[in-house]
C-alpha cells in the first residue's frame, strides 16, 4: 500500500536566494519548551533564554543546548566546565522575556544553588532543572552544540511554558504528576535551595 504525500506548497531546493526569514518562520512551526541556560553564580552569573534544547542520551545522561556564536553565553560556555538548564514553567514567561533581553522591572529572579557544584545555579519553580558538565562541543554553522553530562536534575509538577510560531503558550500538567520529585544522577548531591 502506498500513501500519497500532499503538500501545501511544493518544496524547493536551496538556492542562492535562500529566504532566511521564511526559514525561521518554518522552524517556528515546531513547538518547543523554553529554557534558561545559566553559568556561574553570584556576581559572575550569566543566564539566557533558549528553546534549542534536547535530550542527547539516557546512558550516559546527556543534554544538548545550541547557542549562537554572537551570544555572550557562547563565550561563557566555551570557557566554562559546567552549566545549568532550567525548563520554564507556564508561570515563568516573564523570566523568558527577561533573560532574552527584555528586562522585566517587577521581576526578581530567584536561583537555587546546587550543593557541591558552586558554579551552577538554577531557577526556582522551574518545571525541570539540570546541572551538567560540558563533555563535548560541536560546530553547527553559526551555532555551537554544547553537550553536557547531567550531574544533578530535579523535576516539579509545574506545567511547562511552550513556544510556537513566535508566541508563548502552555499545556496542562499531567494528572500523574501528583508531587514534586527530585532525583540525582550518578550519586551526585541533591539541589540545595538558596536565594540570590
Amino acid at each position: 500500500m502506498h500513501a500519497k504525500l500532499h503538500h501545501a506548497e511544493t518544496p524547493h531546493l536551496v538556492q542562492a536566494s535562500f529566504d532566511e526569514r521564511r526559514f525561521r518562520h518554518a522552524l517556528g512551526r515546531f513547538a518547543t519548551g523554553v529554557v534558561v541556560i545559566s553559568t556561574g553564580s553570584g556576581d559572575d552569573l550569566h543566564a539566557m533564554t533558549a528553546n534549542a534544547f534536547m535530550s542527547g542520551s539516557l546512558k550516559p545522561p546527556l543534554i544538548v543546548v545550541s547557542v549562537g556564536h554572537r551570544a555572550r553565553m557562547h563565550e561563557r560556555l566555551m570557557d566554562s566546565p559546567l552549566f545549568g538548564v532550567s525548563v520554564l514553567s507556564e508561570a515563568q514567561e516573564p523570566h523568558s522575556r527577561h533573560f532574552a533581553g527584555e528586562p522585566q522591572s517587577r521581576l526578581a529572579p530567584r536561583f537555587a544553588a546546587v550543593e557541591g557544584l558552586p558554579d551552577v545555579v538554577l531557577l526556582e519553580h522551574a518545571a525541570a532543572r539540570f546541572a551538567a558538565r560540558v563533555v563535548d562541543r560541536h560546530p553547527c554553522g553559526d551555532h555551537t552544540l554544547f553537550v553536557g553530562e547531567v550531574l544533578v536534575f530535579s523535576l516539579d509538577e509545574h506545567a511547562p511554558l511552550i513556544f510556537f510560531g513566535g508566541r508563548y503558550g502552555s499545556v496542562a500538567a499531567p494528572e500523574s504528576m501528583q508531587r514534586s520529585t527530585a532525583v540525582s544522577a550518578q550519586d551526585s548531591p541533591p539541589l540545595a535551595a538558596s536565594a540570590s
